[in-house]
């Protein structure tokens, strides 16, 4: 239903500074990739990135060490657009 190219562009237009890692959403108002996803968004984004998800968002993941949980998720996807 919801593939890579739909999840690249959600993702862009949401800035950087609307991001948290350790949690879904902060007190703030700042929320991870799955909390910034609809409940059926969420399970297509699990089964594009294997259920990687939250380590890619948080940093834990090795392969993605990008600065911000944004670009993390963004080159995760890049990734699997282009295998």
């Amino acid at each position: 239903m919801f593939d890579v190219d739909y999840f690249i562009k959600k993702f862009e237009a949401i800035p950087d500074e609307d991001w948290t890692t350790g949690q879904f959403e902060n007190d703030i108002g700042q929320r991870c990739a799955l909390g910034h996803c609809t409940f059926i968004e969420s399970a297509s984004l699990k089964d594009i990135l294997l259920d990687e998800v939250a380590e890619i968002n948080d940093g834990t993941d090795g392969q993605y060490q990008q600065e911000t949980p944004k670009s993390r998720i963004l080159a995760a996807l890049k990734d699997i657009k282009e295998k």
